[in-house]
C-alpha cells in the first residue's frame, strides 16, 4: 500500500477540546473522532474491506494518548491486531494529527445504543469475507470446541493405548466413525485419573474436527444438576431441556453422583430416551460400572447397561512409561530426564495418570533449575517412601498372589516339582521379587528353596520376554501386581 502524506490535511483536522491549562490535546469527542477515522479508513482500504473488518467497530474512549476501540468479534479483533493495526493508527493520525496508541476491546453483544455505530455497505449486502475457507473453518471449529466445553489438548493422537484401555479406545474410534449407531450408549468406567475424561473429550474434538456443525456437549453430572436447579428457579425448564435434547453427542462425566439426586435421575432418564430414540450419541463416564451405582432406578440402570460398557484399568508399567514419554512431548519439556528417574516415576505412581504427569513436572522443574538430583532427591520430591513401600510387599504375599492367580499351591512353588507349569509359576515369583523388591539373587533363590542364583537370572530373563510377547501371561502378571499392592 502506498504511503500517505498527512501534512496537507492538518488544517482540516477536527479540533480537540482545549482545557484551561491550554495543553495541546486534552479531550477528544469519541464519536467525532471515529466518524472522521472511518472515512479515512474507507479511503485507504476501500468500502468493502472496511465493512468486513471495521464495519461494526467504534471508538469507546480516548484517554492518556490511547484510543480504545470496541470490536464485535474475536476474529476481527485478531485480524486488526495482526494485519490492520498500522493502517488504523495512520487513519487516526490523519483524523487527529496525533500518533495515538490503540487498544482493541471485544464486546459480547451490541446494545440498542451501540447499534448506531454499525456500518452496512449498500453495495455489499452479503458483507466482505476477507478470510480464506480454511481460516473460516478453523475459527468455526474453535468456537464449537469452546461451546462444547472441550479441552482442545485432549486428542486421540496423545492418548496412549495399552492393555489397560485397548477396548475403550477401540470403542471410542468406532463411535467417531459411526456416531449414534456403532455403540449407543457408551459407558466408560474406571478409577480416577485413568483417562476416561481424555478419551471422552478426544471423541468430541474429533467429531467437531470432521464436522464443526455437529452439536456436541460435554458436561459433568454436577453441572447438569446445577443447570437444572437454575432452570427450575427461573422457570426456564423448556430451555434447559432443549439444550440437552437437541444435540448430536452428549457426554456426561462422573455420572455415578446421580445416585444422590432423585430429581436429576428423572430428568436424565427423559433426556436419555429422547436422544436415544433420535439415534443421537450418548457417552457416560463413571468410577464404577452401572451395577455398582447405588440408589438409582432400575430403568436408568438398564439404560446405562443397554449399550457398550467398557472399563479402563490402571495402566501397566509399559503404558505408564509411554505416557511419561508422550507427556515430555506434550508439555514441551526441553531438558533431558534420566531414564532412571522416569523408571522411578513409572514404578511408584501406578494408578493415576494425572499424578504420573504431575510427578514428571516436579522432576523436570528440579532439573531445569540446574540441579543434579540424586535418586533419593527424586524420591523425596515425589513423596515416595520406597523402603516403606517395599516393606508392604513381602515375599510371602508375592507367593500367595501367584498361587491364587495361577492356581498352584504355595507348597508346590517352594517344592521340588519340575513340571513346566509349576516351574513357570516359580519363575514368575522370582521375577516379581527381583523387580518389585530388588532382592539380592541369593535371597530370591532361598525364598523358593533354590540354591543357585543363576536360576534366578534365567527366570527373570525368561519371564521378561514372556511378558512382552504373551498377552495371557501379561494379564495374569498384572493381576498379581494388583493383589500384592492392595
Amino acid at each position: 500500500m502506498d504511503k500517505v502524506d498527512f501534512t496537507e490535511h492538518l488544517d482540516t483536522l477536527p479540533k480537540p477540546k482545549i482545557g484551561e491549562d491550554n495543553n495541546e490535546y486534552i479531550e477528544y469527542d469519541a464519536d467525532e473522532l471515529w466518524k472522521s477515522t472511518k472515512e479515512n479508513l474507507k479511503l485507504m482500504i476501500g468500502n468493502r474491506e472496511f465493512s468486513g473488518i471495521f464495519g461494526n467497530s467504534y471508538v469507546e474512549n480516548v484517554q492518556n494518548g490511547i484510543v480504545q476501540i470496541s470490536c464485535d468479534a474475536s476474529y476481527k479483533r485478531e485480524k486488526i491486531l495482526k494485519d490492520y493495526k498500522t493502517i488504523l493508527k495512520n487513519a487516526l493520525l490523519k483524523s487527529s494529527g496525533r500518533n495515538f496508541e490503540i487498544e482493541i476491546n471485544l464486546r459480547e453483544k451490541d446494545t440498542p445504543q451501540q447499534e448506531k455505530y454499525q456500518y452496512h455497505d449498500p453495495s455489499n449486502n452479503q458483507g466482505l469475507d476477507l478470510f480464506t475457507s480454511a481460516e473460516r473453518e478453523e475459527k468455526q471449529r474453535e468456537d464449537a470446541i469452546k461451546k462444547a466445553q472441550l479441552n482442545p489438548k485432549y486428542l486421540f493422537s496423545n492418548f496412549i493405548v495399552g492393555s489397560n484401555n485397548r477396548l475403550a479406545a477401540a470403542v471410542a474410534e468406532a463411535v467417531v466413525k459411526d456416531l449414534g449407531s456403532a455403540y449407543n450408549p457408551v459407558f466408560f468406567y474406571g478409577n480416577t485419573g485413568v483417562g476416561k475424561t481424555h478419551l471422552m473429550q478426544a471423541i468430541g474434538n474429533e467429531i467437531i474436527k470432521e464436522n464443526p456443525n455437529k452439536k456436541v456437549v460435554y458436561i459433568s453430572i454436577e453441572q447438569f444438576l446445577n443447570e437444572m436447579v437454575e432452570a427450575i428457579r427461573t422457570k426456564r425448564n423448556e430451555d434447559f431441556r432443549n439444550k440437552y435434547r437437541a444435540v448430536d453427542l452428549l457426554m456426561i462425566d462422573d455420572v455415578q453422583f446421580v445416585e444422590t439426586y432423585p430429581r436429576t435421575q428423572e430428568e436424565l432418564f427423559h433426556t436419555f430416551n429422547t436422544l436415544y430414540q433420535a439415534n443421537k450419541q450418548i457417552i457416560l463416564a463413571s468410577d464404577r460400572p452401572p451395577k455398582e451405582i447405588k440408589n438409582i432406578t432400575d430403568r436408568l440402570r438398564s439404560r446405562f447397561e443397554g449399550g457398550m460398557v467398557a472399563d479402563i484399568q490402571p495402566p501397566d508399567y509399559e503404558t505408564r512409561m509411554a505416557i511419561l514419554k508422550q507427556a515430555v512431548i506434550d508439555k514441551n519439556i526441553n531438558v533431558e530426564i534420566p531414564q532412571e528417574y522416569l523408571d522411578m516415576i513409572a514404578k511408584n505412581i501406578e494408578t493415576n495418570v494425572r499424578e504420573l504427569e504431575g510427578a514428571l513436572t516436579k522432576v523436570s522443574s528440579l532439573i531445569k533449575l540446574g540441579l543434579t538430583p540424586t535418586r533419593d532427591d527424586v524420591a523425596k520430591l515425589l513423596q515416595v517412601d520406597i523402603d516403606s513401600k517395599r516393606k508392604r510387599i513381602t515375599p510371602s504375599k508375592v507367593i500367595s498372589a501367584v498361587s491364587d492367580v495361577f492356581g498352584v499351591k504355595t507348597s508346590e512353588i517352594k517344592g521340588s516339582r519340575r513340571t513346566a507349569y509349576v516351574a513357570q509359576c516359580r519363575q514368575i515369583v522370582m521375577y516379581i521379587l527381583r523387580r518389585e523388591l530388588s532382592m539380592p539373587l541369593e535371597k530370591v533363590a532361598k525364598e523358593v528353596n533354590r540354591n543357585d542364583h543363576t536360576t534366578v537370572i534365567h527366570a527373570c530373563e525368561k519371564i521378561e520376554k514372556l511378558y512382552e510377547k504373551d498377552s495371557r501371561i501379561r494379564g495374569k502378571l498384572d493381576e498379581c501386581y494388583r493383589m500384592i499392592k492392595e
